[in-house]
């Protein structure tokens, strides 16, 4: 190949980890993926295994540079993002001291409600604590127990000869970066999101406060460090593993959120639209943002700016869930053909009438985190009638995730508009189900604005690492010389016939949590 300079990425997903080689260009040259499973051993756990993740890196490794006949001499830089909220406790010697514990994991809930709570509350928390949080944090942890404050929390109480023995908590990408360097750092934003992190632009540090409040040891925290720098160079162990270069530099990286905004070519100001297994709402802006009542804020991102996000917990998982129990037989029948299965499952979807029939799915599987911050809140079909298909709920379900995007687009628009500025109406949609040209126009026609189709879309966390790496090499100064690499492959506009139907339907899908809050408790408390 004539192109001699190339970054290895991984992004380290819940469902799997996706490989990808880019040129300095942003050219795909390969791609590579490995699944790996979540584990449910109680109700509200949620695991994986450290070695999963660290298996899936070397395999999908090895078969890029098979794939591309490149050589490992002309790969520069390594990176990683990832599932973001996870914690990997490690001993001294870097061994996991138990599975890695999910973002979607709720054992904490109830502790974490104690730990935030006061006698005069707001959304839950005490009132002092809570501005305390704000203070140092520009935001607070969730009720819900899915934050690693609450996983290392739950860890010192209920297992602390575990705690005890805890070199470090690390997040997926994190604990991979130790395999290959062995140093342990982690990057602002997954700093930030522990909810441990200063995240004063001063500061960008562990807040000491905090720590000595909650009794955290601080030598157990990784060093934070930005995005775009060198975590280490990756030692003999791992190349020969990786069969790479000894000494490659191997950057901090992000969480998938913040690589995923990077790679989706918004402007700053700008709204991105991410769908994959959950879902957010977010645009890049300069000052912490914060709206509590609806958990939704800002987060560190690269290069001292700062992401105002809406994250929502299961997004395209829904569809997934739906086609393992309603599509078995299509399936199997597609089996080892992904593409051809879900253009089958799109036309499926488009046989039912725009808005279903008016049956609205909510998709709330595994509790919510933006706008309501509700761990007992679950999914369902409403208004199900003996009239209605299969190809309705199918359609439904599509439509139900949009109608929670579109909740959270008028949360991140409006703090936009009252904080900053909104530059443009246009939203940047990426993630797997930006692949997917039906939810690209229910997303249009519910959202009503233009939404731009990213070209390989469900590759934007990948090519958002490939743009830090290339930051820290010197080859983009900054994120803004990035975008003309990061192209729109088609823009969506709305229907107008489909406005009311979908106006109304909204509405009555804002009063389904309303409605059933109490229900859900009692059910799932």
């Amino acid at each position: 190949m004539h192109v001699s300079k190339f970054i290895l990425t991984h992004d380290l997903g819940t469902t799997g980890n996706k490989a990808v080689l880019f040129d300095f260009d942003l050219n795909v040259i390969a791609q590579a993926r490995e699944d790996y499973p979540l584990y449910y051993p109680k109700p509200g756990f949620a695991e994986q295994e450290p070695s999963d993740f660290w298996n899936a890196v070397k395999n999908t490794t090895i078969k890029l540079l098979e794939d591309s006949n490149v050589n490992s001499s002309d790969v520069k830089a390594l990176v990683f993002d990832c599932q973001m909220n996870c914690t990997i406790p490690i001993d001294n010697y870097g061994n996991p001291l138990m599975r890695a514990i999910s973002w979607l994991d709720v054992r904490a809930a109830s502790l974490i409600q104690k730990k935030l709570g006061g006698l005069i509350k707001i959304s839950g928390f005490g009132i002092t604590k809570l501005l305390k949080f704000l203070k140092i944090t520009g935001g607070a942890p969730g009720t819900n127990g899915k934050d690693p404050i609450s996983h290392i929390l739950w860890l010192n109480e209920n297992q602390p000869d575990l705690y005890n023995n805890t070199f470090k908590f690390l997040s997926v990408k994190d604990y991979i970066i130790y395999k290959c360097t062995e140093k342990a750092v982690t990057s602002r934003d997954l700093g930030h999101t522990s909810w441990l992190m200063n995240s004063n632009p001063e500061i960008f540090d562990w807040a000491g406060p905090l720590l000595k409040k909650y009794k955290i040891d601080s030598e157990k925290l990784p060093e934070i460090r930005k995005s775009s720098e060198i975590a280490g160079n990756l030692n003999s162990e791992a190349a020969n593993n990786l069969s790479l270069n000894k000494e490659t530099p191997v950057f901090v990286g992000s969480g998938d959120i913040i690589s995923g905004a990077v790679g989706s070519g918004a402007a700053h100001n700008q709204l991105i639209a991410c769908l994959g297994t959950a879902d957010w709402i977010a645009a890049h802006v300069t000052n912490r943002i914060i709206d509590l009542t609806n958990y939704t804020g800002s987060i560190s991102s690269i290069q001292d700016k700062y992401l105002c996000i809406s994250k929502q917990e299961t997004g395209a998982v829904c569809l997934n869930w739906t086609l393992d129990n309603m599509y078995q037989d299509e399936k199997q029948r597609f089996k080892g053909k992904i593409d051809e299965f879900y253009s089958y499952i799109d036309d499926a979807a488009l046989n039912a009438p725009v808005g279903s029939r008016n049956l609205i799915f909510t998709p709330w599987m595994f509790g919510e985190r933006s706008p309501i911050n509700d761990s007992n809140v679950r999914a369902g079909f409403y208004n199900l009638s003996l009239e209605h298909d299969r190809s309705d709920l199918l359609r439904s379900v599509y439509e139900g995730v949009g109608f929670n995007m579109k909740w959270a687009h008028l949360i991140v628009e409006g703090l936009l508009k009252k904080k900053e500025t909104l530059k443009t109406e246009t939203v940047n949609f990426v993630g797997g189900g930006a692949k997917s040209e039906p939810w690209c126009q229910i997303l249009s026609d519910i959202f009503q604005k233009d939404v731009n189709q990213m070209l390989e879309p469900d590759l934007a966390a990948a090519k958002g690492s490939a743009v830090i790496a290339l930051i820290g090499l010197g080859k983009f100064n900054n994120i803004e010389d990035a975008m003309p690499y990061i192209k729109i492959q088609k823009t969506y506009t709305p229907n107008p016939d489909n406005q009311d139907i979908y106006e109304n339907l909204f509405a009555e899908y804002l009063n389904i949590y309303k409605n059933n809050k109490a229900m859900f408790k009692t059910l799932n408390k």
